[in-house]
């Protein structure tokens, strides 16, 4: 488990589901489970809402499952 920045799936201020956010980190061969928003203290993991539209930040990070190579 790592935090990776949001411009390996997004582009700045891109509006996407959270659900969209997941599919292109399985073409990275990750796994997306939270974020922290740039402006938050804590990750939320799991978000209960995938389909619905957030803008995103390239301040923003993304907890991912990915290997170590």
């Amino acid at each position: 488990m790592c935090i990776k920045p949001a411009e390996f799936y997004l582009l700045d201020q891109e509006e996407l589901w959270f659900y969209e956010i997941t599919i292109r980190s399985r073409r990275r061969r990750e796994i997306v489970i939270g974020y922290r928003l740039a402006n938050s203290e804590c990750a939320v993991i799991n978000p209960p809402r995938k389909l619905e539209p957030g803008k995103w930040s390239l301040d923003d990070v993304f907890v991912v499952i990915a290997s170590g190579s």
